[in-house]
């Protein structure tokens, strides 16, 4: 056994010993502590140093998950968008296929994220809040967990709206000066600033035929020349080739004088080079065989040459000015203001100088100007439109123009070109040559209308002669006087549609029109018109369609048809004008893509003729094309057909008749309800219980003042008649103007119906008159019942037809 001090100096040691190391321990878990720290510090410096140079950066930074969610978004994206980008890129990298305007790199990016690979410029199109369209290009890189498996992508994202904008102007900038100068009648080559060749138009390559295989981009000028020396363009050994091909590099880049050259082709052409601002050269050869031709010609005759020269300088001057001379008016319009008009847009609107028009409002120019720009605005998105309008100038003076839509761009935005024709005089001439045809086929039915008309007469005479005979058997009287009103009838719808036929009204005034009334009475009017062998046929199917048209128009153009028709049969046959309703097939909507859907009257002109050939059925509805022999026809009327079908928001087709025989042209028009009609009045006239109304009745003809009288006395009215409306005058002061109304005709000697109604008024402004007339232009009705209190109606008249009127006027 040890000794008891031995033992207790071993203890201690041992203690001190343990001492040391727990401090030592100690000291090294601080050192460790105050590392870690450090290490945490500079990570959380590094992340901040990140998150600052993110949110710095014009890039933003994203970060997604094994299935693509994304799991981290900078906060430099929802500032670019101003709002959460969720609602538009979605919650995955899977979301974006909507943004992808080509499907096929959408394909191929999707085969690379489905694959965990890397990809680059996934380019994504959306509409931001404000509708504005906005261009971003979206990069990422794959990374993997500790075990090496796809942990998700990581990736940037840039905006580049401007700079896909800017590619596409430059883009459109480079297609149209490439077109211009493809389709320039010089040859123009454009070299790069190390004379290198850019461009080459059609027009010079064909200059030097034997050169077409060297004359594409890239290649030196230098190389073109040794080709064209090799292949003929010089004659001799090589050192002095070598000397050639140096003086011609010098003229080139010194950009001499211009020179005169017979090239390969064999034509004559004057070079001229010319440096570009970044360095290049453009060389352009103007063809001046001809003028080389006139030159050996006239080789001393001086002043012939110069004469030639002179033309040429001013046939080049019409060139550069070819724009700003044409014709017909171009208007930049960005649907605020005029940003730019040629001088003939400024002469058609009535603007001194075409510098004039800039910043000016279009609006001001048109005189319906809300319902046309609201047609022409969709133009700046490709809608191309096509509107005929009136314009007044600043003088008061009003056009009318056609005004053609076009898409256009002003500084970045969408503009509208507008293309203005003048057609004030061609709808003069058009008039006027309507009014032609009408006077052509007045004279041509003149004939046929006097022997209606006599037929008439003889039915008239005839009736009542033979009542007259025979008054004391009722029932003969009774036959004779109603076929006497069948035979007025029929006199009074032939007149009517006479008096439709010759009236002006303007194009544009439209109405509800009964079709089958217009068609049926078509039959009375066109019988005088009809050569002897053709059956006119009328076959109504729908006897209630109704359409919004032109009736005077609607009227010429199926009448236009049936004289056409009625050509094209000489040797006879049948003609049928049928009506009916339906709703077209999807093929005729097709056809007429503009056209509104649903049900449409159709109205066809059947011929068993000689038919329309395959080759000119395109051409019938242009003006003035016709088949006919010169001066048989204007070639006008399908073209009115066209037109009055156009106007009423209609179509007109041609197609073979059945079995291959003759011709169809049907006119389809939408169809409308029928106009609710009045309801009936209560019998009798008196204005009130048991008293009658007082009438002046004014009319020179004493048959029909008597039977007028006859019909309102019938009526219970008190009737003072007067011969013109200086005797009116004097039967009102001798009544005291004790009347409730006056029934006046129009044309009368001394003082006519209008003149009457003024000098009335100035006694009774309240008074109510009447209108008997048998045709007033629309200008003249106009007039006539402008004032409250004012009807007219149209001679002949039915009593029932009369009495309603005026039991209408004293009820106003």
């Amino acid at each position: 056994m040890l000794p008891l001090g031995v033992m207790t100096l071993a203890m201690a040691a041992l203690a001190v010993l343990s001492v040391r190391r727990a401090r030592a321990a100690a000291a090294a878990l601080d050192r460790s502590a105050r590392l870690l720290r450090a290490a945490n510090e500079e990570l959380a410096a590094s992340r901040q140093r990140f998150r600052d140079f993110a949110e710095a950066a014009s890039d933003w930074f994203w970060e997604s998950a094994p299935d693509h969610r994304y799991t981290y978004v900078s906060e430099r994206l929802p500032a670019l968008l101003g709002g959460d980008p969720a609602p538009v890129f979605g919650d995955s990298l899977l979301d974006l296929r909507g943004l992808v305007e080509d499907a096929d790199t959408w394909l191929d990016h999707l085969t690379d994220i489905e694959a965990g690979r890397a990809f680059r410029d996934l380019e994504v199109t959306l509409r931001d809040g404000a509708g504005d369209t906005r261009v971003f290009r979206i990069s990422a890189q794959p990374f993997t967990d500790a075990d090496g498996r796809f942990a998700g992508y990581r990736g940037t994202g840039i905006e580049t709206t401007a700079e896909t904008l800017a590619l596409v102007e430059a883009r459109f900038m480079q297609s149209v000066v490439h077109d211009a100068l493809s389709s320039i009648s010089e040859g123009f080559v454009l070299f790069s600033p190390d004379d290198r060749l850019i461009f080459c138009n059609e027009r010079y390559r064909s200059a030097y035929p034997n050169l077409a295989d060297v004359l594409v981009p890239g290649t030196a000028f230098k190389d073109i020349l040794r080709a064209a020396a090799e292949r003929g363009g010089y004659d001799g050994d090589d050192r002095e080739m070598a000397d050639w091909i140096a003086e011609r590099m010098k003229r080139h880049l010194l950009h001499t004088d211009p020179v005169d050259g017979r090239l390969s082709d064999g034509r004559w052409y004057r070079i001229s080079e010319h440096a570009t601002g970044s360095g290049g050269i453009v060389k352009i050869l103007m063809d001046i065989t001809e003028l080389k031709r006139r030159e050996e010609q006239l080789a001393g005759q001086t002043e012939r040459l110069e004469a030639t020269v002179s033309a040429l300088s001013e046939s080049e001057k019409r060139y550069r000015q070819l724009v700003e001379l044409a014709p017909y008016g171009i208007v930049l319009w960005d649907r605020r203001a005029i940003r730019f008009g040629n001088a003939a847009a400024a002469s058609i609107l009535g603007v001194d100088g075409s510098g004039g028009l800039e910043g000016l409002d279009l609006n001001r120019f048109i005189v319906e100007a809300e319902t046309v720009t609201a047609r022409l605005g969709p133009g700046a998105e490709g809608d191309h439109q096509r509107v005929e309008c009136a314009i007044a100038r600043p003088s008061g003076e009003q056009r009318h123009v056609e005004i053609g839509a076009f898409p256009a761009v002003y500084q970045r935005e969408p503009a509208v070109l507008l293309v203005l024709n003048d057609v004030t005089e061609r709808r003069r001439a058009e008039a006027e040559l309507q009014k032609s045809q009408k006077m052509e086929a007045v004279g041509r039915m003149a004939g046929g209308i006097a022997h209606e008309f006599n037929n008439m007469l003889t039915a008239i005479g005839g009736f009542a002669r033979l009542a007259e005979r025979a008054p004391d058997d009722p029932a003969r009287v009774t036959t004779c006087v109603r076929e006497i009103a069948k035979a007025s009838d029929r006199a009074a719808a032939l007149t009517a549609q006479l008096l439709d036929f010759s009236r002006r009204r303007p194009s544009d005034e439209t109405e509800v029109v009964a079709l089958a009334p217009l068609v049926r009475d078509l039959k009375i009017f066109l019988k005088p018109l009809m050569s002897a062998g053709i059956d006119l046929n009328i076959r109504i199917g729908d006897g209630d369609a109704h359409a919004v048209a032109n009736p005077v128009m609607l009227n010429q153009a199926i009448l236009n048809l049936a004289l056409n028709a009625r050509d094209a049969m000489p040797d006879g046959g049948r003609l049928t004008i049928a009506l009916d309703s339906a709703l077209p097939d999807a093929g005729f909507f097709g056809r007429h893509g503009a056209l509104a859907h649903g049900r449409y009257a159709v109205i066809r002109v059947i011929d068993e003729g000689c038919g329309v050939p395959e080759a000119v059925r395109d051409r019938i509805w242009e003006p003035f094309f016709t088949t006919k022999e010169p001066g048989k026809g204007t070639g006008l009327g399908l073209w009115m057909v066209y037109g009055t079908a156009r106007q009423a928001g209609g179509a007109v087709e041609m197609e073979a008749g059945p079995d291959g025989r003759g011709s169809v042209f049907s006119i389809h028009l939408p169809a409308v309800p029928a106009p609710v009609k009045a309801g009936s009045l209560a019998d009798g006239l008196g204005l009130g219980e048991n008293e009658g109304a007082a009438i002046l009745l004014v009319d020179d003809e004493d048959s029909v003042r008597t039977y007028v009288r006859l019909a309102l006395e019938e009526a219970g009215c008190t009737v003072t008649e007067a011969v013109d409306g200086l005797d009116a005058l004097e039967r009102w002061d001798e009544c005291g103007g004790l009347f409730d109304a006056v029934v006046s005709d129009m044309s009368m000697p001394r003082m006519n119906g209008l003149e009457l109604s003024r000098a009335l008024t100035e006694r009774n402004p309240d008074l109510r008159i009447l209108f008997l007339t048998g045709y007033a232009s629309h200008e003249t009705a106009a007039d006539m019942t402008a004032q409250p209190g004012r009807r007219i109606v149209m001679k002949p008249v039915a009593p029932d037809r009369l009495i309603e009127a005026v039991r209408g006027l004293l009820a106003e």
